[in-house]
């Protein structure tokens, strides 16, 4: 029986076979998020959108997103598939049009992913869908099955981010770019991991997406540790950006090896600090020049802490006392550095 609460039935006309048809859908309203997982995958509180996000036909299970199942297809596709879809209609005649369950929800996503390679859909599309399977297996338990699914979607993803990103739904280059990343990262891949983790970081409109560029930093974290290579504690858990090195499949040169090993022998600690606009987008040019010049990234806290080395270096013992304010200060600095 229909749940007025949290469903309410949707109609739909079928594509292919012309079938009229109601299906459940969900309400917005109904929709209650609990947390977000690394590869955008939605975890909600009671029932999930996502398990409702394919419409399936009930006749000749033509299934596609409820936000592309009304789409006219051509003449030419449409008879393609009516030859093609009695092929792969399930023998248990399933009820795709009321409620679902995890295997149902797994089955909608399986049957939209053949209708769409039917059709030849874009890869971004195709992308979503394997990308939705792999979040249903996860779900389920089914850990093999979602690497499959995710392995064949990361594939999709690059085919359409190679052709042009703005096919892969309405994800930004920012978006794309880490979601590639990503799920490089979860099919054991960190070296590319880490590579598209620093396109994303480095990408010009990062700062327009605050989460992107957190979890981008996040996820680099686990896949520098997944490549074997140690990632100090401090900076893991630092606001200020993690360092990165995009040729990780190259060791060190010895004198690089000994530097590191030094800085690792120092005692850290964390410091909480405020700096102005003007003062980061500078340690950000700095930041950025030299990935353009080693294309190794070096994080905003290492510029500052090499900063702050040199003038100890430099000054020793003789550091400004004549300062009552910060604007003193500044100008104590500016006379020792003249």
């Amino acid at each position: 029986m229909l749940d007025d609460g949290v469903f309410y039935e949707r109609s739909y006309n079928c594509p292919v076979c012309s079938k009229i048809f109601k299906s459940w859908a969900i309400r917005s309203s109904k929709v209650n998020v609990e947390r977000r997982e690394p590869d955008f995958h939605t975890i909600y509180k009671g029932v999930s959108p996502l398990h409702y996000t394919i419409v399936v036909c009930p006749s000749c299970y033509y299934a596609a997103s409820n936000n592309l199942f009304g789409q006219e297809i051509p003449d030419r596709i449409v008879q393609q598939l009516a030859q093609a879809l009695p092929k792969i209609i399930p023998a248990d005649n399933p009820d795709f049009c009321h409620e679902r369950d995890l295997t149902l929800a797994l089955r909608s996503y399986q049957l939209g992913i053949r209708s769409a390679q039917l059709r030849k859909a874009r890869p971004g599309e195709l992308a979503g869908l394997l990308l939705g399977a792999a979040w249903m297996a996860r779900e389920k338990g089914d850990v093999e099955l979602q690497k499959e699914y995710v392995t064949q979607a990361l594939q999709s993803y690059l085919e359409a981010f190679n052709r042009d990103f703005r096919s892969i739904g309405n994800m930004s280059d920012v978006q794309a770019t880490y979601l590639i990343g990503e799920l490089y990262r979860q099919t054991g891949n960190a070296s590319e991991a880490i590579t598209w983790f620093n396109k994303t970081i480095f990408n010009k409109n990062i700062k327009q997406y605050p989460q992107i560029e957190k979890i981008a930093r996040e996820q680099w974290a686990l896949a520098r540790e997944m490549a074997g290579e140690q990632v100090p504690v401090q900076e893991k858990s630092s606001s200020c950006e993690i360092p990165a090195d995009e040729n990780t499949s190259s060791p060190p040169k010895q004198e690089e090896q000994t530097t590191a090993a030094r800085v690792r022998k120092r005692s850290s600690m964390q410091l909480n600090a405020s700096l102005y606009t003007e003062q980061i987008e500078w340690l950000n040019r700095i930041v950025n020049k030299g990935y353009d010049y080693s294309k190794s990234l070096t994080s905003r806290e290492q510029v500052l802490r090499a900063l702050l080395d040199a003038v100890m270096e430099k000054w020793g013992d003789d550091v400004p006392y004549a300062f009552k304010n910060e604007e003193e200060l500044q100008k104590e600095f500016v006379k020792k550095l003249e």
